[in-house]
């Protein structure tokens, strides 16, 4: 990629350059980018020199953990710059999954505690199931939104979520920022503001998977205190690696789930009498690291966060408005020409500055089983879109991202048209 900031992915010579980084163009029409995203070749070569640098310089030498260091300081410098925070809000986890654990089981609950989150109708399990275990584990009183449009977005999930807030005092309320399944795009900030107003002791946690990296993400703005997402969806980096913001007001709220030698040290303590019996010497007591290192205990990804530097350097130098502006521009293509056809049902917010780009569909009638065999040819044909659901019902999502092109989603609308008289 060339370094002049000044070039956008709109110019044709810079999409063409990114296209060619991405091998998976050349064999498929890759459009699961909400899924997984493909690796560029600068991901996969910067991991390949970790590795390579490991194991030439040592492993555990002094230089090595000098070259970490800066490694791990520049990883969150670049999420820090992507999402609008500061450096030392960066906790590097797994997953997205794995975040929003860390936070559920981390916070100091008290009993009838409340939680409000998305209802599971909308919500990814990743971010319903783990407020559910803590609603059980701990004793709170969980309540969901929507709850009388369920599948409302918008204006119309603005009202929903008021009716529902400003009724309780909550401990804690949690959404997806966009919805994996019909694409919405939640109104985060307003929401943000709202429960400030109201109740600035409420926490705000946001799922920031299908969001970040492929529209401008503003922790600042959305004013959470929480925020997790992967590398491996919009940013295209590396499996088994994903990010957890914590803003540094909420960090003495939240407790570390792991605790091991990475992320805390033993102090040495004396024994103490207590009435007749004197407690025992030596077990010592735990001094936590700074955060963010002292919710480190088990992260050990380090070629992960080698290729994740790599990608978010490759995103950032595109910019994420062009990418955004970019993948609109796609997704807005596919729309189109499935809008036309009739025995289809399009899933997204009915007002379009609520919609991302992702473009879910099914049909009016059978879906189920209609989806199942409408995937199965379209990935014989080298197609890949990804099968989810709304509630019971199976639907199929595409997910353009900028190294496609906008003749694979002229050909994917051409084959989801041919391919219907054998299925309807």
């Amino acid at each position: 990629m060339s370094d002049q900031r000044s070039q956008t992915i709109t110019d044709k010579t810079i999409f063409d350059m990114a296209r060619s980084d991405f091998n998976i163009t050349k064999k498929k029409i890759y459009l699961n980018n909400g899924s997984i995203s493909p690796l560029p070749v600068s991901t996969i070569k910067s991991m390949t020199d970790f590795c390579l640098r490991y194991s030439e310089t040592g492993p555990d030498s002094p230089d090595f953990n000098t070259y970490l260091d800066e490694l791990k300081n520049e990883v969150r410098q670049r999420l820090a710059d992507l999402i609008k925070s500061q450096k030392d809000e960066i906790i590097f986890t797994q997953s997205t999954t794995e975040g929003i654990n860390l936070v559920a089981n981390g916070i100091r609950w008290k009993s009838a505690d409340r939680i409000l989150i998305r209802n599971q109708i909308n919500e990814h399990h990743s971010n319903y199931l783990p407020w559910l275990k803590a609603a059980g584990d701990f004793k709170l009183k969980l309540e969901v939104f929507p709850l009388h449009n369920i599948e409302s977005t918008g204006s119309m999930l603005i009202k929903e979520f008021e009716d529902i807030y400003l009724r309780q005092n909550h401990k804690l309320i949690s959404t997806s920022h966009v919805m994996y399944n019909n694409g919405s795009i939640t109104p985060v900030e307003y929401f943000g503001r709202v429960i400030k107003e109201s109740n600035n002791d409420t926490l705000f946690s946001v799922d920031g998977a299908q969001s970040v990296g492929a529209i401008d993400v503003n922790v600042k703005s959305i004013n959470c205190e929480f925020m997790t997402f992967p590398s491996f969806k919009w940013i295209c980096g590396p499996l088994g690696i994903g990010v957890l913001f914590v803003k540094k007001k909420a960090m003495n709220e939240l407790n570390p789930i792991f605790v091991g030698s990475g992320s805390a040290e033993v102090l040495p303590s004396t024994g103490t009498q207590s009435g007749k019996r004197s407690q025992p010497a030596g077990h010592g007591s735990i001094k936590y690291n700074k955060y963010p290192e002292k919710y480190h205990a088990s992260f050990r990804n380090f070629p992960g966060l080698a290729g994740l530097e790599a990608s978010l350097r490759y995103l950032l130098r595109i910019g994420i408005n062009n990418i955004q502006a970019r993948n609109k521009a796609l997704s807005s293509i596919l729309r189109d020409e499935l809008s036309k056809i009739k025995e289809l049902v399009i899933h997204e917010a009915e007002e379009e500055n609520y919609r991302s780009t992702l473009v879910s569909f099914s049909f009016k009638k059978k879906s189920n089983e209609k989806v199942i065999k409408l995937n199965s040819r379209l990935r014989k044909q080298g197609i890949i879109l990804a099968e989810r659901e709304i509630g019971t019902r199976k639907i199929l999502r595409a997910s353009p991202h900028f190294y496609n092109s906008e003749d694979e989603l002229q050909k994917t609308s051409e084959v989801i048209r041919s391919e219907l008289a054998s299925i309807l």
